[in-house]
């Protein structure tokens, strides 16, 4: 019960506008029963891919997270989470994001190095973690990366789960973003999103 209690506040941190009570009660319910894990019962398609998210995930019209304006976003007002979506090719090795960074052959660990230290560069305390492969239950090659930090300063801190996965000669960069304490929860779910991942 004291789960449910902290997960109902934060809630509403990266939302507008709360989201209605009832609703919320409803969600996170579920969320429970189903041991703290979101079910992905929804079909996404973005450029190349598809993949599975949480019904709960709605559009998104807020771009305030992603590089890119066409880029995929969804977010959950209940449970308080944002995703999203981006698509690199090659021509974008000449792009404003990748400016004042060495691209290198390996174009995969190029667009994700320039876009995890954008966003660092754009936090207050900003961290990263470890850069990592992604599980071998994803069929893509990848990496996978945190970063954290406040969107300014005395704002609550962030926790950006991110990864980029060479779909053929396409890069598709993810993010899940929440709280920390709810990023303890749904860091597996988005290891699981990067898993549904497949060619259209």
């Amino acid at each position: 019960m004291k789960r449910i209690v902290l997960l109902l506040l934060l809630a509403p941190v990266l939302t507008a506008c709360p989201p209605q009570k009832d609703r919320t009660e409803d969600v996170m319910k579920k969320f429970q029963e189903n041991h703290f894990n979101l079910e992905l019962l929804k079909k996404e398609v973005y450029g190349k891919i598809k993949f599975q998210l949480p019904e709960s995930m709605e559009k998104d019209y807020a771009t305030n997270y992603v590089y890119r304006r066409q880029a995929l976003t969804r977010r959950d007002y209940n449970l308080g989470l944002a995703f999203s979506v981006e698509r690199f090719t090659e021509g974008d090795m000449y792009s404003e994001m990748m400016e004042d960074y060495v691209v290198e052959e390996d174009l995969l660990n190029s667009f994700h190095d320039a876009y995890v230290n954008r966003r660092l560069e754009s936090l207050y305390q900003g961290g990263l973690s470890f850069k990592k492969d992604v599980r071998s239950n994803v069929k893509f090659p990848g990496v996978i990366q945190v970063v954290t930090g406040e969107s300014s300063r005395g704002y609550n801190a962030l926790y950006y789960a991110t990864a980029t996965l060479k779909v053929e000669k396409e890069y598709y960069i993810f993010q899940m973003i929440a709280p920390k304490s709810m990023m303890d929860y749904v860091y597996d779910d988005f290891e699981r999103i990067l898993a549904s991942v497949r060619k259209k």
